[in-house]
């Protein structure tokens, strides 16, 4: 379960919500259609990352239409969703690494 909300970008997103955590405003989807529709709801530049794919498979920057096709067709033929989100390069990013043990420790 928590690989899975880890791997699924809305599930992680909704998360983040969840613990008062901002993220940046983006849309998880699933064609080429609607990651361009999105991307004209949160307005160019964005960044379209594909989800299950932690090494980032498939993900990369858009400025227009044309790049997001590009690379939302990629992406999507190797994982079920995509999130597209508010390009955010020369802001500072955060991290979360969790470990715990079979003790929940």
């Amino acid at each position: 379960d928590t690989i899975v909300k880890t791997e699924d970008r809305q599930l992680f997103n909704d998360m983040m919500h969840e613990i008062g955590q901002p993220v940046a405003k983006s849309e998880a989807v699933n064609t080429v259609d609607a990651a361009l529709e999105a991307a004209e709801r949160i307005k160019y530049p964005v960044m379209m990352r594909a989800a299950f794919a932690l090494g980032g498979l498939g993900s990369g920057f858009a400025k227009d239409a044309d790049e997001l096709a590009y690379l939302a067709q990629k992406a999507l033929a190797v994982c079920p969703q995509v999130l597209v989100e508010k390009d955010l390069r020369g802001w500072k990013e955060v991290e979360y690494e969790v470990v715990r043990d079979a003790h929940d420790n």
